[in-house]
């Protein structure tokens, strides 16, 4: 294991591929050059342009090994954060039952959470905050005022002011006075100022307050906010539903990124296959996990990975991983990394020895089988992910039949239950700032366009399942990729990670002569 450190970890550019333009790029491009219509007066413009000098997060100006020139954040550009606040509101307008009254809306940035006393657990923006500012900032908040009878929209971060004892401990802030240039807003207000601000203009004119309750990214500005609508008598909106809409179609920039983390989870993956072997423990994999994705530009692993050897991958959320593997058991790891709030999910399955025995590799073949179908299936029938879960059942159902792992005098809806008993997790979600991204979007909605989507069938057999014959019992198989609906065929983003039999015999315990491919 010590010489993994030696180990060249070089990831190139991920591989060019054509994707149609997304109906949301479109869409901006059309906001974008809307005229005003007569009568109203313009809206105000914003100028574009980074500033230079110490932030409160990295720039292009101070750290151009992470963010290209001209970029807020990496691959994306102010210009874009602006049209995606345009989008917002119009989409959010469409869904306004009175334009006689005052719109405000409130998204505020995630609070820092601490594990102990004064020990913070690693700082995670708010997504829907970061989508609509890119400030990566903690306590924030984003008001957008829209007038009455406008399209025009006023936007107001609230930001920590500069403040040289707080930031000699806890490092820069953008403070007030770069805030707005920086993030491309009409106007940026110390934090302190926000409970007033927002009691004063509802109750100025009657208005409609849209904020998510549910979710309470940051208790105190739930506090201002729910006390602001007990005091006052004004209509309430929730506006994450279109938030969510919007993010689950993901923009050229967003697709590139996505490309990326997706290419660097796919690399630990491989490398964590290259470095197992019997006495190895989950512990050590779960460090090549994280160790290859931090160094290959990630900054953190997504989630808790599952590393499970043997029967405990039947446990389908084991994150203990503290196990050593053994001669004959299969490994399952479920793991992901987040580069630039963007993750990758993906899961595969290989033997701790490097050699599939009969009844694993029977097993395993079913569940892969299954799984390059089902991508098919969402570039030829672009079915809602509920529909592909069912299909899902339907083919491990019939093959495992095939190889009389379950009976043959079942069929239908009992077949279909009991493949679905040996496989109880859903087959898809939808992928992107979140691992379970744009949860408002149910899946029963047919898949579109530039959604990433992961499909991920898998086979969970107890040691006391005795409705299965013993020598498949005691094993958790799971395959698990990335995937990008497109005009045309599914584009799987976690290619990188071997999945073929021939591939992963080929690499499992060879890490001394392995090496991560440009």
């Amino acid at each position: 294991m010590h010489s993994l450190k030696r180990l060249s970890w070089t990831i190139g550019k991920v591989r060019s591929k054509n994707v149609v333009k997304s109906t949301f790029e479109s869409q901006l491009r059309c906001i974008s050059k809307m005229e005003t219509p007569q009568g109203q007066k313009e809206q105000p413009r914003i100028s574009l342009s980074i500033p230079t000098g110490e932030m409160g997060q990295p720039t292009c100006h101070t750290h151009p090994h992470l963010i290209p020139a001209g970029q807020l954040t990496c691959g994306v550009s102010q210009a874009e954060y602006v049209n995606r606040r345009d989008f917002f509101v119009r989409k959010l307008q469409m869904e306004m039952e009175n334009e006689h009254l005052n719109h405000v809306i409130v998204i505020p940035a995630a609070a820092k959470q601490y594990m102990t006393e004064k020990i913070p657990y690693t700082f995670r923006q708010n997504s829907d905050f970061y989508y609509l500012t890119g400030c990566m900032e903690p306590g924030a908040v984003l008001v957008i005022i829209k007038p009455a009878q406008t399209d025009n929209y006023q936007t107001i971060l609230f930001v920590h002011d500069k403040n040289s004892h707080d930031e000699m401990w806890e490092g820069p802030r953008t403070g007030c006075n770069a805030a707005a240039k920086l993030f491309a807003v009409h106007e940026a207000r110390p934090i302190e100022s926000f409970s007033k601000y927002l009691s004063r203009t509802v109750s100025t004119k009657p208005c409609v307050l849209w904020y998510n309750r549910e979710t309470a990214s940051n208790p105190e500005i739930v506090t201002i906010v729910c006390k602001t609508l007990e005091q006052n008598t004004m209509r309430w909106g929730d506006p994450q539903r279109v938030l969510h809409f919007m993010r689950v179609i993901k923009s050229p920039a967003e697709i590139e990124l996505m490309k990326e983390t997706c290419c660097i989870g796919a690399q630990s993956i491989n490398m964590a296959m290259a470095c197992t072997k019997p006495g190895v423990s989950e512990h050590s994999i779960n460090a090549v996990l994280d160790f290859t994705s931090r160094q290959g530009g990630a900054e953190h692993l997504a989630f808790p990975p599952v590393v499970a050897g043997g029967h405990r991958a039947t446990h389908i959320h084991y994150v203990a991983n503290n196990q050593l593997l053994h001669d004959n058991e299969m490994l399952l790891v479920d793991t992901g990394c987040q580069r630039w709030l963007y993750n990758s999910d993906l899961s595969r399955t290989w033997p701790v020895n490097g050699k599939f025995n009969p009844y694993h590799k029977i097993l395993y073949e079913i569940v892969l089988t299954a799984q390059k179908r089902l991508i098919q299936l969402l570039g030829e029938q672009r079915q809602p992910l509920d529909q592909l879960f069912d299909q899902m059942c339907r083919l491990l159902g019939t093959y495992l039949q095939q190889e009389r792992i379950l009976p043959h005098n079942i069929d239908g809806n009992e077949l279909i239950a009991s493949a679905y008993r040996l496989c109880p997790h859903h087959v898809s979600h939808y992928l992107g700032l979140d691992v379970h991204d744009s949860p408002l979007v149910r899946r029963n909605v047919a898949v579109q366009t530039n959604m990433i989507v992961t499909v991920e069938p898998g086979l969970y057999i107890r040691n006391d399942d005795h409705s299965v014959p013993a020598e498949f019992r005691g094993v958790g198989i799971r395959v698990e990729d990335d995937v990008l609906i497109t005009d045309s065929d599914p584009i799987v983003l976690t290619a990188d990670a071997v999945k073929e039999i021939d591939d992963i015999e080929a690499i499992v315990g060879k890490h001394k002569e392995y090496t991560l491919r440009e």
